[in-house]
């Protein structure tokens, strides 16, 4: 016998752990990038709605029309607004960090076999815990 503690059944599962955390690794890079277009477009109605928000506040003439009436004279507002439930309604705003909920998620399963995850998809082996001692009672 050798004098190591590995058993053969500690190699499997060390292997096995090692595949997985490759495997979550390049789903979560497969993920990141298409994340980032999420993000990117996002912003980008974001910032044209804000900015289209401004230039209607700024020309906005309360005497003459009503709010409503006004929004419908800034056709870059209304398709910036338009754009905006669309994207929410694509559910963009959970695309944007779907590698972070990925990552939440196997963080929770993994809990219970003492590991976690890091948002990279890496493996942390965390200590083991120790059952509450009794005064012998």
């Amino acid at each position: 016998m050798s004098s190591n503690n590995c058993s053969p059944g500690s190699a499997q599962q060390s292997e096995d752990l090692k595949y997985f955390e490759e495997r979550l690794k390049s789903n979560l890079s497969f993920i990141s990038p298409h994340a980032r277009r999420w993000k990117a477009v996002f912003s980008l109605v974001l910032i044209l709605l804000i900015m289209s928000l401004i230039h209607w506040w700024n020309h906005f003439d309360y005497d003459q029309h009503s709010v409503i009436a006004s929004l419908c004279t800034e056709p870059s507002l209304l398709l910036c607004l338009v754009l905006l439930v669309i994207l929410l309604l694509l559910g963009a705003h959970h695309r944007c960090r779907a590698p972070a909920i990925i990552a939440d998620r196997v963080r929770l399963v993994l809990k219970d076999y003492n590991m976690s995850v890091d948002n990279a998809g890496r493996l942390i082996l965390l200590p083991s815990k120790q059952p509450p001692r009794t005064n012998g009672r």
